[in-house]
């Protein structure tokens, strides 16, 4: 064994001795904002170091004050020795090269930009319009963690979901494996401004939001429609056709939180017999609940939390059946499902860290 495979060999499992050395780059921005939260009061974390290029010395709180105080350092200024475990949090378009590069250096990582979500090339190019390192999105797991079916233990890369496909794969992904979906799948969802991330532009400032609810990418132009649609494509069974994924976002004036209401076909399906496949499907995972039958599914109950909540309703003299699913975009949709995918590559429980 050479000297750089011992090297990566040591760093594929969680030190036994002390707390997990973590690096967050790209903390400033509002996903490594709430990571960098999280990650300080992790009881098996240690936060080495917390990058940003904009406000490179500066206390983390005095970009968001809610934050803890965490000096920030200059991704230039950092090196991937002093850690056992890298959160990317770039944007698309740049994260891709600096996992790589921890690949590299035998640093396994959490990658929660778009740039691994996608694997096939050339959709990716098409939907992204990104160059990526060749060969590195087959590397990566993605994992929608309650969802993941693959084995995170000693993976290099996790790449984590996107917030609107988070909150309707959750609805989806048990009929889907059932086969039960079929035809066109309409998903009509709600986001906080956050989404946007931090820096205002003339369409996300205050005053273009507020009092207002704007439609945005309609029918099939959103990216996330994309992931959504190679989700079901994993979940559903081999021989049957693929539904059609018609997604509607919308900007909401709220800070935070996520709301998709999903019109699914299932001729022959009750909306009991989906509320049961629900049910049964996450009755062991502590984070997600399945409301009963016939309540909907509001951002208020999981805004701030790292849960999710799902209902489901019946639509009289119909073969249609609407799903409603609510996560926090910032923590389930980001943050603490990193933190999972974080516990679950490293051999934690689920939802460490997060009660």
């Amino acid at each position: 064994m050479t000297q750089a495979e011992a090297k990566q060999a040591k760093r594929k499992d969680m030190p036994s001795a002390r707390h997990l050395r973590v690096g967050i780059y790209g903390a400033s921005g509002t996903t490594g904002t709430e990571l960098t939260g999280l990650l300080q009061r992790h009881p098996a974390c240690r936060v080495s170091f917390a990058t940003s290029r904009s406000h490179a010395g500066e206390d983390l709180r005095s970009v968001e004050p809610s934050a803890p105080s965490v000096t920030l350092r200059n991704p230039t200024d950092v090196s991937l020795d002093e850690i056992d475990l890298a959160f990317v949090c770039l944007p698309h378009g740049h994260a891709a090269n600096l996992v790589a590069q921890c690949v590299h250096a035998g640093v396994p990582c959490i990658d929660l930009s778009g740039d691994l979500r996608l694997r096939d090339e050339e959709l990716h190019s098409r939907v992204y319009g990104s160059a990526r390192p060749a060969g590195l999105a087959e590397r990566a797991v993605y994992s929608i963690t309650e969802l993941c079916d693959a084995s995170l233990d000693g993976v290099d890369v996790v790449s984590n979901p996107g917030c609107y496909p988070t909150c309707v794969g959750l609805a989806l992904e048990p009929l889907a494996r059932a086969g039960w979906l079929e035809g066109t799948v309409v998903v009509n969802a709600l986001s906080g401004i956050s989404g946007a991330g931090r820096p205002a532009t003339a369409a996300t400032h205050f005053i273009a939001v507020h009092d207002d609810v704007k439609p945005y990418k309609l029918g099939r132009s959103h990216r996330h429609t994309a992931e959504m649609e190679q989700s079901i494509d994993r979940w559903m069974p081999a021989d049957q056709p693929r539904p059609t994924v018609i997604f509607n976002p919308h900007v909401v004036p709220m800070e935070r939180g996520m709301l998709a209401t999903t019109t699914v076909h299932l001729p022959g399906k009750s909306a009991s017999a989906v509320h049961e496949q629900l049910a049964v499907r996450y009755r062991d995972c502590p984070l997600i609940e399945v409301l009963p039958y016939g309540q909907e599914a509001r951002i208020r109950m999981v805004a701030r939390t790292p849960r999710a909540v799902i209902g489901v309703t019946d639509v009289a003299g119909s073969d249609h059946v609407v799903i409603t699913s609510a996560i926090d975009n910032l923590l389930k949709g980001a943050a603490s499902q990193a933190i999972q995918n974080m516990n679950r590559r490293f051999g934690f429980e689920d939802h460490l860290g997060l009660s």
